[in-house]
């Protein structure tokens, strides 16, 4: 009988073990919380900011029309929630969405955001800022001018954001706003009759903007992609134009048209103008091509261009090779293309490596790892080759990590599924 009592408990503490690692997944999460439950979240997220003990998380229960977005302080020890931010904080806005890329700025506790509006289907165009540390909405302002786009691209140095409107295809604006107060103004305007001669078409639709950078003399700087078609010239090719630009001199460093490529028969490079700054340096993804432009002078062409269908069959002649995204780390130029990603020299433009990865998600690299989300699982991935370090499986019976940029900090990795807000060891913890 006590035999039979001792097998039947062994039983039940074998059924209840395993029904505890469905809960708790495994020794790589440090806690999961869940958001709000009552749909998928359904866009990428403000971008998991950090400050001190406060990581900021959102969840959009609704795909369409108004959205009812909430924004979740969490404690970055124990997940649980410290403070919530819904619609009604962020008055006069009726709609809070969380759906761009590069789409806020943080300055310590202070996090800038801005709506990404467009003028077919998102209608509104307001600034605003949040204080991490008191879960408060410190101000709200509407950019008054309704153009094409606004809000696509929000970046910053110091005690400055800067914004993007579009108000016509051949009219761009750099708006720089005091995160302090709100207050704002036009930093630079871009319209066609800077662009060269030489480029057949001279659009300003905005592709993507760099970071703030300086040069050794504390000058602050911005790149920028601009792209636009032309169909009755060739449908199928982007017509890309790099802009640098000296915010501290208010002034046009210069303007370069970058592919100037004959496309061969059915080719297409429609793919948008990627940009990364390091070391002096801007990198440049055009559909199958890489490019290194100086950042601060014009040295006429480019110090090395590449393609990106390099002959070893990995992505070769498809589509799977135009850039999603490029990255600088340690002098390697990270190019992710749709399916695969290429490390490159710096100095000289030629490869290291050429790996099989998931190019089309949003990445980020802490403390010398790349962090993705690559099919249902959140990979860590070695900057230097390539190679994949280790992967973490989305939990059972739960829906996939999303698309959103990772973010961590102090060996803790944070990320969403369309469910809940994670927080994972990082590489080597």
């Amino acid at each position: 009988m006590k035999n039979k009592l001792i097998i039947g408990f062994c039983i039940l503490l074998a059924s209840s073990c395993s029904s505890c690692k469905d809960d708790m997944v495994d020794n790589n999460v440090i806690w999961r919380t869940p958001l709000n439950q009552k749909s998928l979240i359904y866009d990428s997220g403000l971008g998991y900011p950090i400050y001190g003990n406060t990581v900021v998380f959102h969840s959009t229960p609704e795909p369409w029309g108004v959205q009812e977005s909430i924004l979740h302080g969490l404690d970055t020890k124990t997940g649980k929630e410290k403070w919530r931010l819904t619609n009604k904080d962020f008055y006069p806005k009726k709609s809070l969405r969380f759906d761009t890329f590069n789409y806020y700025y943080q300055n310590e506790k202070i996090v800038i955001g801005a709506d990404f509006y467009d003028k077919d289907n998102y209608p509104e165009s307001f600034f605003y800022a949040i204080d991490i540390d008191k879960g408060k909405v410190l101000w709200v302002k509407e950019f008054p001018e309704k153009g094409v786009r606004f809000g696509q691209v929000a970046i910053g140095r110091g005690a400055y954001a800067y914004v993007d409107f579009l108000n016509y295809t051949n009219e761009f604006s750099l708006i720089r706003v005091n995160i302090e107060t709100g207050d704002f103004n036009e930093e630079l305007k871009f319209t066609k009759e800077n662009i060269p001669e030489d480029i057949p078409e001279k659009r300003v639709f905005l592709n993507q903007m760099s970071q703030i950078y300086t040069d050794n003399s504390g000058n602050e700087y911005v790149a920028i992609c601009f792209g636009g078609f032309n169909y009755d010239i060739n449908r199928n090719k982007l017509y890309l134009t790099l802009c640098v630009y000296n915010i501290t001199e208010k002034r046009i460093v210069y303007t370069k048209y970058v592919n100037n490529r004959i496309l061969e028969k059915d080719e297409s490079d429609t793919f948008a103008g990627k940009i990364w700054y390091a070391d002096g340096k801007l990198l440049v993804g055009q559909a199958k091509r890489i490019y290194c432009y100086d950042a601060f002078k014009d040295e006429g062409a480019p110090k090395w261009e590449h393609t990106t269908v390099l002959n070893d069959g990995i992505g070769f002649g498809s589509d799977n090779d135009n850039v999603s995204k490029v990255r600088v780390f340690e002098n390697i130029g990270l190019v992710f293309c749709m399916d695969h990603l290429i490390g490159i020299n710096m100095n000289t433009g030629k490869p290291i490596y050429h790996v099989e990865a998931a190019g089309g998600n949003d990445v980020a690299i802490i403390d010398g790892v790349i962090y993705q989300r690559e099919s249902s699982d959140l990979q860590m991935r070695d900057p230097r080759t390539g190679k994949e370090l280790k992967r973490v499986a989305t939990p059972p019976n739960e829906q996939a990590f999303s698309s959103a940029r990772p973010n961590g900090a102090d060996g803790k990795i944070y990320i969403h599924s369309y469910t809940h807000a994670y927080c994972i060891k990082a590489w080597g913890k």
